[in-house]
């Protein structure tokens, strides 16, 4: 947090600086005195538009990864963005709101806006680079995979990488090993890569798409490795995962490389999801109001029991909640069989709760639980803690669901079925968890209502 406030005001003051100078010396080239004193009054909404830029493109991010030339690269899109930004937001309010205010000229804008894309970008280099000479940015790397494989790639990083990335040592597949291969010792077996993690200090842990085992256990082995111990994890890709779209990419020292994130969400993805979630919530259940009278009517009418129906379930981290939904089975449907996997046409479901599912009617409570924020309007759908604990063992990866907040609707809810196998319902939260955003969760909302009104997709 220290750190990014020194850098932010670092940034504060370089702008100010280049918006002051430009400002001046158009002063002294004839401009009005008004102008400046509209200047200054500008200087903090300008700052803050800059300080909004550079963030959105990560010209804060200084991890050991980035290079000096990536860096500096935010630093300009973000400081010409900001100062494009700046004009506009000036000119909007001088043509509409203050017309008989002073002007900030175009020179300045322009003056400014070189001078802020030579001094941003410039002491980030420098920084990096002291950094660098201080031995602070050495990336020290564990990668699994055969041995022969890995000691290839440590003489290609050892010549090419700009980094710092170094390998530390191979964590092979085969506990039959060499001890040594190409310079990289072997230092033991994917079981033990949290404690190979810690023991030798190492910052990253790159997996080999080629070589790397593709059983689900040992991935997830690797997977809860790095993220308990904290460490970035990226993949080398085969010829098959590269053939996969859609993947935030990296490069080092020439090699293309994949990010496995800890976690999906952006902070300002997850504060307009958030808002997203409140507003579609309040405006579900006043809409709805008179549905769920209809439908409470009618599951009285069809069949003995409550017309809401509870149950526990598991949330982001597994944290335990309470979700409820319309009923749609009979009220005693699971008392002499237990917990059930929903069955394609489950003699369990009423008549009038086969209806309800068709419709997704029965889901609309949930509305309740994003607003007290158990859910998320789009998300993985939530499971019941028993099945967890059971797919867990049939389905290693399966946990990997309680990463984000669940979701009243999800990718496999619009293109999967009530009956889904756990296996096909994780292929489809993985594929949203990879390819998360406000536009994938604006069409599987759409593509929701299409289903309310079609029926489609619920068979």
């Amino acid at each position: 947090m220290i750190g990014y406030v020194m850098q932010m005001s670092a940034d504060a003051v370089l702008i100010v600086y280049a918006f002051g100078i430009s400002g001046i010396v158009r002063g002294w080239m004839g401009a009005p005195f008004e102008s400046l004193v509209t200047l200054g009054y500008a200087l903090g909404p300008f700052v803050a538009i800059h300080l909004a830029a550079l963030f959105a493109f990560e010209a804060y991010d200084f991890r050991r990864l980035r290079s000096e030339s990536d860096v500096a690269f935010s630093a300009i899109l973000g400081s010409l963005t900001g100062t494009a930004l700046s004009f506009v937001l000036s000119t909007i309010y001088v043509l509409y709101y203050t017309p008989d205010a002073s002007v900030v000229g175009r020179s300045v804008f322009i003056a400014a806006g070189v001078l802020c894309a030579i001094a941003l970008p410039g002491w980030r280099v420098w920084y990096t680079r002291l950094r660098r000479h201080r031995g602070e940015l050495e990336t020290r790397v564990l990668a699994c995979g055969s041995v022969g494989s890995v000691g290839a790639l440590a003489e290609e990083l050892a010549q090419y990488s700009r980094s710092g990335h170094k390998v530390i040592g191979c964590v092979a597949t085969d506990s039959h090993a060499p001890e040594q291969a190409g310079g990289v010792p072997f230092l033991g077996t994917v079981e033990a890569l949290a404690d190979l993690i810690r023991a030798h200090a190492a910052h990253e842990v790159l997996l080999l798409g080629d070589t790397l085992s593709r059983d689900s256990r040992e991935m997830m082995r690797i997977i809860q490795a790095c993220e308990d111990t904290g460490v970035v994890a990226h993949v080398l890709p085969g010829n098959y995962e590269a053939l996969v779209g859609r993947l935030d990419l990296y490069e080092i020292g020439g090699l293309p490389l994949i990010e496995l994130k800890h976690s999906p969400l952006s902070p300002l993805y997850a504060i307009f999801k958030r808002v997203m979630d409140i507003a579609g919530a309040v405006a579900g259940l006043v809409l709805a109001a008179p549905l769920l009278l209809a439908a409470a009517i009618a599951i009285k009418l069809d069949s003995p029991g409550p017309v809401f129906y509870s149950q526990m379930r598991s949330g982001r981290f597994g944290r335990e909640y309470r979700m409820y939904k319309l009923r749609s089975m009979r009220h005693d449907a699971e008392e002499s069989t237990g917990p059930q996997w929903a069955a394609k046409e489950d003699p369990r479901v009423t008549r009038v709760g086969r209806f309800l599912r068709r419709k997704r009617i029965d889901e609309i409570p949930q509305l309740w639980n994003v607003l007290k924020g158990d859910m998320s309007l789009v998300g993985p759908r939530p499971e019941r803690p028993y099945f967890i604990e059971k797919f867990r063992q049939d389905v290693p990866l399966f946990p990997l669901r309680l990463r984000v907040r669940p979701g009243v609707t999800s990718l496999s809810h619009v293109w999967g079925r009530y009956d889904s196998s756990p296996q096909h319902r994780l292929l489809y939260d993985l594929v949203y968890m990879s390819n998360v955003s406000l536009l994938l969760d604006l069409r599987i909302m759409v593509d929701t209502i299409k289903i309310v009104l079609t029926g489609r997709g619920a068979q």
